[in-house]
């Protein structure tokens, strides 16, 4: 286990805290102006092991699109170049 600092786990707690705050605003269109405040609106700290399980556009931006991830595309791209050379030969 790597010897972290205590810096270190406060910046990756806030910066997940803040994803899942944008989430909440701006997917779900939760407003702290509302008549009744939703509670992680009130306590944001809950969002750090909270679970969103949002599969909207923003959230899922590749699955919804269709993009392949990275390490497929490296994958297909290789054996595309594999199959040109086959036949080039």
């Amino acid at each position: 286990m790597k010897n972290r600092s205590s810096s270190y786990y406060r910046y990756q707690r806030k910066r997940a805290i803040n994803r899942k705050l944008r989430i909440i605003k701006y997917a779900w269109g939760v407003d702290e102006t509302d008549a009744i405040v939703h509670p992680y609106m009130k306590h944001p700290g809950k969002l750090s092991k909270a679970k969103l399980n949002c599969s909207c556009k923003m959230c899922k931006h590749e699955k919804y699109y269709n993009i392949p991830k990275p390490n497929v595309k490296s994958k297909t791209d290789l054996m595309q170049w594999d199959i040109k050379q086959y036949f080039t030969e």
